[in-house]
């Protein structure tokens, strides 16, 4: 079984939903790069302030944040330790970096994309009541976000052979079941 798993999807998908359930079946630790970005947002400074600026827009962050939250996490695992990133890969540059760093350690990997439709992610996000989704315009701009820099991605791991694509409009139990067997877990 792959030990390095990255779930996709657009906001509202069950990403994070998700990687928890696998982690707990798996042992694995999850790093959700949305969370730690969500920590950072509430931090009183500097970093915080900018942070809550570009987050509640609906932008994302900076290609080289989310290298850096990735790349620290592998580089301190075990060669045996399983690891679940939650929103990590999101632009092709981000997957390049990516594929070059897990080549380098030796480590396979797979991506899982959970696919929804857009008015299934405005009525799951709205539905949450968070203060950084809660009007369907910031969804929106997260939509088009997504589509800008994760559609290619999707084209880009389709054509490694590196990509499952997962239906997420069905139950939670039934996405998780999928996943498990796609994944030999």
């Amino acid at each position: 079984m792959t030990r390095t798993i990255f779930f996709l999807g657009k906001p509202g998908s069950g990403k994070e939903t998700q990687a928890r359930l696998l982690a707990e079946k798996t042992g694995f630790t999850v790093l959700s790069t949305g969370e730690k970005f969500r920590e950072l947002r509430e931090r009183r400074d500097a970093l915080g302030d900018h942070i809550r600026s570009e987050y509640d827009a609906g932008r994302l962050m900076p290609d080289w944040f989310a290298d850096f939250l990735f790349q620290e996490s592998v580089l301190n695992l075990s060669a045996g330790a399983g690891i679940i990133f939650e929103g990590s890969g999101r632009t092709v540059e981000q997957v390049t970096i990516i594929d070059k760093v897990l080549n380098w350690l030796g480590r396979e990997y797979v991506f899982v994309n959970l696919d929804i439709s857009d008015d299934e992610a405005v009525r799951r996000m709205l539905s949450r009541g968070r203060l950084d989704s809660n009007s369907e315009d910031k969804v929106r701009v997260r939509l088009a976000q997504y589509q800008e820099h994760s559609v290619p991605v999707l084209e880009h791991l389709t054509a490694q052979s590196k990509l499952l694509v997962i239906p997420g409009e069905r139950s939670v139990e039934d996405i998780h079941a999928d996943i498990c067997t796609r994944l030999g877990v």
